[in-house]
């Protein structure tokens, strides 16, 4: 795994990060349209980096899998998780504007959440129901928010890094259940934010059930789902 230039991410005014895993077709340059006040940084798993090169400061190409990658990016550049407060980790495929990104970390701030994920569009495809939006609703607390697009507060992030690596399977589900009890859910710092947009615009892939049940049952996780009423004005 490559590392960063230093000299680099001192120069960074800003205190929020987006880290993801892209290849042909991400949407990250929706994610900057608009004046961005985090930093982006890019793994590119496959042959667009030449493509991307001229799209974010931080940027690398390493084949592999999403939350792996993200793992040895950290492992190998530590003052990154040292030196930004909040960090989102979406999926190539997602959909959402620089100024939902925004209101993201100004929620994981003003509510004190370890992690965090916006709220999905109805038109999106998804795997939980409780991911997709509420209208008159800001928030509602969980136990649970996906891999596809988790915000993470430093402190959660270093709690939950181990879970990255080694999942056995390219999606990592089940680490997903496992992120609330590492951070303690029953402190409401988990949600779904409900006023944010976003849009998951590929179809789920679905034939990585045994992986996601072994690590379930490796870490005795419980699957029930746990959400709140929405929190409202």
């Amino acid at each position: 795994m490559e590392k960063i230039d230093k000299n680099i991410l001192q120069n960074s005014e800003n205190d929020t990060c987006i880290i993801a895993a892209v290849g042909q077709g991400s949407l990250h340059m929706e994610w900057i349209q608009n004046e961005p006040q985090f930093d982006l940084h890019l793994i590119v798993y496959d042959e667009s980096y030449q493509k991307y090169q001229s799209n974010a400061d931080f940027i690398i190409q390493s084949e592999g899998y999403k939350y792996e990658l993200i793992y040895d990016y950290l492992k190998c550049n530590p003052k990154i998780l040292d030196y930004y407060k909040y960090f989102y980790l979406p999926d190539d495929d997602v959909s959402i504007n620089t100024k939902n990104i925004h209101s993201l970390f100004r929620y994981m701030q003003e509510y004190d959440l370890a992690i965090a994920q916006p709220a999905l569009c109805s038109d999106s495809y998804y795997s939980f129901p409780h991911t997709v939006r509420q209208k008159d609703s800001i928030l509602r607390y969980t136990n649970f928010v996906e891999v596809m697009q988790p915000c993470f507060s430093k402190g959660a992030l270093s709690k939950t890094l181990f879970t990255f690596k080694n999942t056995g399977q390219r999606w990592a589900w089940g680490t997903d259940y496992h992120w609330g009890k590492l951070v303690d859910y029953k402190k409401y710092n988990m949600a779904i934010i409900d006023d944010l947009i976003s849009r998951h615009t590929r179809p789920v892939q679905t034939e990585e059930f045994e992986n996601m049940y072994r690590y379930i049952n490796r870490h005795s996780l419980n699957t029930e789902i746990f959400i709140t009423q929405p929190i409202r004005d």
